[in-house]
């Protein structure tokens, strides 16, 4: 519907400033919803369109409880009613509900897009509006700036001994206090010089045998009063040394049996 026909339809409309709502169902609305809500026309056309469209199809957001001095329901609302229609088209800016009885209690359904809100009542059917106030946002103040550091505000406070520091640092022996074993002494052997690849004559100490290829590995002693450790050789030896033997004695075999066809061969001629 067109803004010019809404205009029109709200001329159209007998208007008063203010009226009583002391007895509901008494004159009802008989016009259209989709007039009502075109004669709001501070209410943007799309949130009209919209509004129009949850009436049509009875889509509300809640049911609420309208009483003499509040709507109550799941939502928080303002206890005014204004631009309510009465009859079949008037129009009644401001309604108030002061002659109800403290415990009247009547049923109305809230429709609300973009913050603006209908409510209907069930008794009488009379479009009018009502506000949903935003819920509050509680302001979160900045955080405060933090000082830079004072760099100057400690100095001088502590004696770091830098300059006065002991040439032999104060440290316990852990070989006198028992934590570390005692030092192994070990006879001096005469350094040695690497001959082979790798070795480019460098002097190696006596106590690191020296391996096939020049690579050298160093020798830990035994720790004193613990016998040395034999060696066991290990299952791939044993099976390399049975494999030896069984060859051996396979061409031993061999020898003995072409020795004796020749001795055979020589009887014959």
């Amino acid at each position: 519907m067109s803004t010019l026909f809404a205009i029109t339809l709200a001329a159209a409309a007998t208007v008063q400033p203010s009226c009583s709502w002391d007895r509901p169902g008494a004159n009802p609305y008989t016009g259209n919803a989709d007039a009502a809500i075109d004669r709001y026309t501070d209410i943007p056309e799309r949130t009209r369109v919209k509004l129009k469209h949850r009436l049509n199809y009875g889509n509300p957001d809640e049911t609420v409880n309208i009483t003499r001095d509040a709507i109550t329901g799941k939502y928080v609302y303002d206890a005014e009613i204004r631009d309510m229609h009465f009859g079949a088209a008037s129009v009644c800016h401001t309604v108030t509900r002061s002659k109800w009885a403290a415990s009247r209690n009547e049923p109305g359904a809230v429709y609300c897009v973009d913050q603006h809100c209908i409510l209907v009542p069930k008794i009488c059917g009379n479009v009018s509006r009502i506000v949903r106030p935003r819920p509050a946002v509680a302001q979160v103040p900045p955080p405060a700036a933090e000082a830079p550091p004072n760099w100057s505000e400690h100095v001088g406070d502590t004696d770091l001994g830098l300059v006065d520091a002991p040439i032999v640092e104060d440290v316990p022996n852990l070989r006198t206090a028992g934590f570390l074993p005692a030092p192994v002494a070990m006879a001096p052997v005469e350094e040695r010089t690497i001959e082979g690849p790798g070795g480019f004559g460098r002097p190696v100490p006596g106590n690191q045998p020296i391996f096939p290829g020049g690579s050298v590995r160093p020798l830990t002693p035994p720790a004193p009063g613990v016998p040395p450790v034999t060696p066991v050789p290990e299952p791939e030896t044993y099976a390399m040394l049975l494999s030896g033997l069984g060859l051996l004695g396979f061409a031993a075999r061999r020898k003995r049996r072409a020795a004796a066809a020749a001795a055979a061969a020589g009887k014959a001629a």
